[in-house]
């Protein structure tokens, strides 16, 4: 299974509300007030990322 990670946290809801799956999230290491989302790699959600950037 392949990870996508997101680091904008409003993107990750928006992906969320469109029932992609958040695997897990994690620090990130570069800068530490802020968390990566972390979601199944699927077609549904780079279709997805493809809608929301193209708004």
């Amino acid at each position: 299974m392949d990870v996508f990670k997101v680091f904008k946290r409003q993107l990750a809801l928006e992906l969320i509300a469109l029932d992609n799956k958040l695997i897990y999230t994690e620090p990130n290491y570069k800068y530490k007030k802020y968390i990566v989302f972390c979601f199944e790699d699927t077609y549904k959600l780079r279709k997805d990322l493809e809608n929301i950037n193209n708004k």
